[in-house]
């Protein structure tokens, strides 16, 4: 289960994310395993701990088209 694998990335392990989600560590690596299914309002719980945890993050920074991109004009 992805989303579950990139939550215990994110979020600090499988303990953190058990604790978030309230359910324990061997449950969860079952379920990322995929040998339990995971139930749907885990998976929502899952989901919204992924955003939370993204929107609090800096984001990438891309390069402005005035620091260090096309020196030339377009052809």
């Amino acid at each position: 289960m992805m989303a579950l694998r990139r939550a215990v990335q994110i979020c600090g392990g499988l303990d953190a994310v058990g604790d978030a989600l309230n359910t324990s560590t061997e449950s969860l690596q079952r379920m990322i395993a995929g040998e339990e299914e995971v139930p749907l309002p885990l998976f929502t719980q899952t989901v919204g701990l992924l955003l939370e945890a993204t929107a609090t993050r800096a984001p990438k920074r891309t390069p402005d088209s005035n620091e260090g991109g096309r020196k030339g004009p377009r052809h």
